[in-house]
This record gives C-alpha cells, sequence and structure tokens, in this order.
C-alpha cells in the first residue's frame, strides 16, 4: 500500500489528466478485489492559472488569482471596504475592489454550495454582485483551516467577478493607493474550462443485509499541493480496508469521494442520488480524511451514534494505543451524512488541528508528513469496528430466531 500512497501523491485536482487516470488506477485496483463498480460521470471545471499584478508606473505586486476566477486585464481606482457597512454604503462600480480586515477574516463558502451555505456568506456574495466592481482585490492572511496564507476568498467558478488575493503584509500599501485615488493596472491570468470526471463506487453485498456501511476517503485535491496527508494517506487507508474487509452481515460501498476540494462536490451529489434511489438504510459512515501524519495517532469521531453503538466503538479504542478519540468536525464528505443523521465516524490524524493542518492545501504536503507505518493499524481498526458492528448484529438475529 505504501507504493500506492506514492503514486496517489501528486496534483490531482478532479477534472485534470492526473485525476482522471488515478480513477482508473483506483477503479481497477477495487474490481480486482472482487468489487462491482459503478462508475457515476459528472460535469466539471479544470483551472489554469499565470502571472497576476497589481501594477502602477514601474511598480508591480504580484497577486494570486482565486482559484476559477474569471480572468480580467484593464485599469480602475482602488476602492478599499473593510466592514460589511462599509460595502452596503458604496458605490464601486467599475472600480477594483479592494476587500480586507473583517471581510477576509474566513474563506467564503462557494456560491450555493449545496451542503452549506450561511447566510452571512450569501449576503456577502448578493451584495457584491450588485455592487458590481470590476474586480476584487482580497487582502487575506492565514486560513485557520489549512496551511494557505495568504488563502483565496472565493473559490467559486459560479461567481463571476475576477478576483485574487495578496497578503496582508501589503494592506498599508494598497491602503495608500486607494486613498490617493490613482488608477492602478490589474492583470487576473485566470481561465477554467469544462472537463468531465467521474464519481466511482466499489460495492459487495451481504446476502441477509442488514444495511449498508459506507467507507469513504476523498481522492482529489486541491491545485498546487501533492496532497500527501490531504487525502493521498487516506486512499491508501481506504484500500487497505476494502483488501482486508470481509462483511458477511453488512452491504459495503468503498466511495474513493472525487470533488471534496472542488467547489460544486459534484461527486459526492451523484454518490448521494445514487443512495437516494436504492432506499438502503445505512447503518453506518466512515469517512477518512488526512490519517496517518507523523507523530501522531489515529483519532476517530463520531456523530449520531446510538448508545450502544457508541460504548462498543469507545471500548475498541480504549483497547488500541494507536487510536485515539477525537474532536467533531464538520468540513469533509462526512457532513452531508451528519445533516441527514446518519451515524458517522471520522478518521484523522489526532494533532489534526494543531499540526496536519500546517500543511494540507500547500506544496509542503509531501509524502514527508505521513507516516506509512500508520496505515495498516489503521485500516485494522476500521476492520474491527465493523467485525464488531457484524458479530452484534448476529448475536442480535440469534435471539430473535430463538
Amino acid at each position: 500500500m505504501v507504493d500506492f500512497l506514492k503514486l496517489l501523491s501528486k496534483e490531482r485536482p478532479v477534472g485534470t489528466n492526473t485525476n482522471t487516470e488515478l480513477v482508473k488506477t483506483v477503479e481497477k485496483y477495487l474490481y480486482d478485489l472482487g468489487y462491482s463498480i459503478q462508475s457515476l460521470p459528472f460535469d466539471c471545471m479544470v483551472w489554469n492559472s499565470g502571472a497576476s499584478a497589481i501594477k502602477i508606473d514601474n511598480q508591480s505586486i504580484a497577486i494570486e488569482p482565486s482559484p476559477f476566477s474569471e480572468p480580467f486585464n484593464g485599469r480602475g481606482k482602488l476602492s478599499i471596504v473593510k466592514t460589511l457597512e462599509q460595502l452596503e454604503n458604496i458605490n464601486c462600480k467599475d472600480a477594483i475592489l479592494v476587500l480586507a480586515e473583517d471581510m477576509t477574516r474566513t474563506p467564503l463558502q462557494p456560491k450555493n454550495y449545496p451542503f452549506y451555505y450561511p447566510d452571512e456568506h450569501k449576503k456577502i456574495i448578493l451584495l457584491l454582485e450588485k455592487k458590481q466592481p470590476e474586480a476584487i482585490i482580497a487582502v487575506t492572511g492565514k486560513n485557520s483551516l489549512n496551511g494557505q496564507n495568504p488563502f483565496p476568498l472565493f473559490e467559486d467558478g459560479n461567481f463571476l467577478i475576477p478576483s485574487g488575493n495578496i497578503g496582508t503584509g501589503y494592506l498599508k500599501q494598497i491602503d495608500r493607493l486607494a486613498h490617493l485615488g490613482i488608477p492602478v493596472s490589474l492583470v487576473i491570468d485566470s481561465y477554467k474550462t469544462e472537463a468531465k470526471s467521474r464519481q466511482i463506487v466499489a460495492s459487495k453485498k451481504a446476502k441477509k443485509s442488514a444495511g449498508k456501511i459506507i467507507i469513504g476517503a476523498h481522492m482529489d485535491t486541491k491545485y498546487n499541493t501533492p496532497g500527501a496527508l490531504d487525502n493521498a494517506a487516506g486512499v491508501a487507508v481506504l484500500l487497505q480496508t476494502a483488501q482486508s474487509l470481509n462483511s458477511s452481515v453488512y452491504d459495503i460501498d468503498i466511495v474513493p469521494f472525487n470533488s471534496e476540494e472542488f467547489y460544486g462536490a459534484n461527486g459526492e451529489l451523484e454518490y448521494l442520488k445514487l443512495l437516494d434511489s436504492e432506499s438502503k438504510k445505512i447503518a453506518l459512515m466512515i469517512n477518512i480524511d488526512s490519517p496517518c501524519h507523523k507523530g501522531s495517532e489515529t483519532a476517530i469521531s463520531f456523530h449520531n451514534l446510538s448508545n450502544p453503538i457508541a460504548r462498543l466503538t469507545n471500548s475498541l479504542i480504549a483497547n488500541n494505543p494507536k487510536i485515539t478519540k477525537g474532536k467533531e468536525w464538520y468540513a469533509g464528505d462526512h457532513t452531508p451524512f451528519i445533516f441527514r443523521g446518519i451515524p458517522c465516524m471520522v478518521v484523522t490524524s489526532s494533532d489534526f488541528f494543531d499540526g496536519a493542518l500546517e500543511y494540507t492545501h500547500t506544496p509542503k504536503d509531501t509524502l514527508d508528513t505521513v507516516d506509512f507505518e500508520m496505515v495498516t493499524p489503521t485500516a485494522q481498526h476500521l476492520i474491527d469496528v465493523i467485525d464488531s458492528l457484524s458479530a452484534r448484529e448476529c448475536k442480535r438475529r440469534l435471539q430473535i430466531d430463538r
């Protein structure tokens, strides 16, 4: 499985050639293990970008184009906004709008994101579209949820105002240019092209099923990261689990989610449609995301578990020195299942929030961040959980038969 982990650890956003080839590789691996394969096609976008900058006289300040931004090449005066109230009152039509401070504390969810689109984000997006600036420059800092610094405020192919981001160290300089009212040139070299991809689902059915257990790990990455920890390590654990798992009680779906890092989550939406068409009871959803960070243990958190299942799971954790109880979190492929009330288990690194996140979504997320020796025990723990659930169900059936 180490070789597989190494093979996966390369930039692989959904729709790209690398992603397409890796989907085929994972598909063949699961097929060869005896799983039946369903292939769910979907449309997506591939993004390309180049050098982008603010220019005035002989001075040039490099900026990073927002992923999936529209392109821009023009001139305009800078209008700076630091609060929502200022945005509500400003007239910035045909200006280059600079967002900073209170407006750029955290990334904005993609427009109409299917699983979570908070009202405050929706309000900002609607205001920006109403104000009609020529382009937007977001002054941002360190993302609290990954290693990006500066982070893109927008990552949304449905938001059609060209945008880019720049670090907070440039705020004074940008502020001064805005107050001087001097026109600047802005180049945002960014374009997106239509593409197609697939969500594969590998299944094994039990003869007398007590429901379905879903085990998933997203296989795609953001741009500009090899994604070793996030989430080649998770896919390695997923495939190791698939290889060793033998459930005679529950139907099993192995799902290498292929668009978790994409603004539309298209692959997961296709899988959810498939589940809705099947009307099969889901006993448990397990999501594996960024496990096996060097120097950490494997952390397990749960959502919506019944008390007996929670006790069983806690007992397994207590008896495994490589596994610990983790914090609940709501940013991953498990989230829509939680919202549906489905029992969920989330598998990650024990230092996910205070160590591992520093590497994710950055070029630093290389194989050096991964403890290869943690893949097998993490997969074995998931097998132990499923075996324990199966044994519990078999015992229940015996009691009924008596």
